[in-house]
């Protein structure tokens, strides 16, 4: 080793604290060595690179797929809240529709009952005029109601032409309902023309009117042509209350052949006489005057 080259790795050792010497075979080893080292370390760096890239892609992808899940996870919430309202909602609906059933169960409408003469001007005594009339009802069909079961009446809507519905509060169910099964003893009375049932609820109502729209629809749209063959037609019956959609024959029209139904509204009952344009008269009026013209009347059997 020369001086100049030992006065050198002196001086290195001084400034860095260390020296280092390596004979050439060594040198050339080393920098092929770390040449390769250096390669495989950009090759990894390149390949970081890119997996940093695909990460900030996928990270990207993340957010949004998070976003899509946070946005379905509110929708959502919102529907399940809007389940819950509309099921309390149907909850409330129901027990409203049950206490309107209970409020109403004691009572009758009484269809087609002539209204009290107009020369009956205070409203108390009108009243009194229909619990008269409701007890000559309730003697003619035979049931053991008096006027004392009434615990309210009074008539529904405006006053007009046609005589309005008659309200009837009765003191208990039981009497309510003979009524209502004693109802078919009204045809063949001066009472035949007038109806009775039972009072129903705004829902129920809805209920039988939508019954009559499909039953519209069923014979418009659904009839085959076995049903036409056999002239079936679907139609509603049944009292008020308790209406059904079933298929019948043409002929059969609800309340207006075959007489009333037991417990139902009592429309035009068997025996009513029709003469000329179709105004109502009863059985011995209409014989009256049978010897001066000649007989244009039928009966319904």
């Amino acid at each position: 080793m020369s001086d100049p080259f030992f006065k050198n790795l002196e001086l290195q050792i001084k400034e860095t604290g260390t020296a280092f010497w390596a004979c050439r075979s060594c040198v050339s080893f080393a920098n092929t060595f770390g040449a390769k080292v250096n390669e495989k370390l950009k090759q990894m760096d390149k390949r970081v690179d890119s997996l940093q890239e695909k990460v900030e892609a996928n990270t990207g992808g993340l957010e949004e797929v998070q976003d899509k899940v946070e946005t379905v996870e509110k929708r959502m919430e919102k529907l399940e809240k809007r389940t819950e309202e509309r099921e309390a909602a149907e909850d409330d609906g129901m027990f409203e529709e049950l206490r309107a059933r209970e409020a109403i169960r004691r009572n009758l409408v009484v269809y087609g009952l002539e209204e009290p003469d107009q020369t009956i001007k205070e409203g108390k005594d009108r009243l009194e005029a229909d619990k008269n009339e409701c007890e000559n009802i309730f003697n003619t069909i035979g049931a053991k109601a008096r006027r004392t079961d009434i615990r309210f009446c009074r008539r529904l809507g405006e006053r007009g032409e046609d005589a309005r519905p008659l309200l009837l509060g009765m003191t208990s169910e039981t009497i309510k309902c003979e009524i209502l099964d004693r109802a078919k003893e009204l045809q063949n009375t001066e009472y035949q023309h007038i109806g009775i049932g039972p009072d129903q609820t705004k829902k129920q109502k809805q209920a039988e009117i939508k019954l009559t729209e499909e039953a519209n629809r069923l014979n418009r749209e659904e009839l085959t042509d076995q049903d036409k063959a056999k002239n079936l037609k679907w139609a509603v019956i049944g009292p008020r209350g308790e209406k059904r959609l079933v298929k019948v024959p043409d002929r059969e029209r609800e309340g207006t052949r075959g007489g009333p139904s037991t417990r139902g509204v009592r429309g035009r009952g068997r025996g009513t006489w029709t003469r000329g344009r179709g105004k109502r008269v009863r059985p011995e009026d209409a014989m009256e005057d049978d010897s001066e013209r000649p007989p244009r009347t039928r009966t319904k059997q």
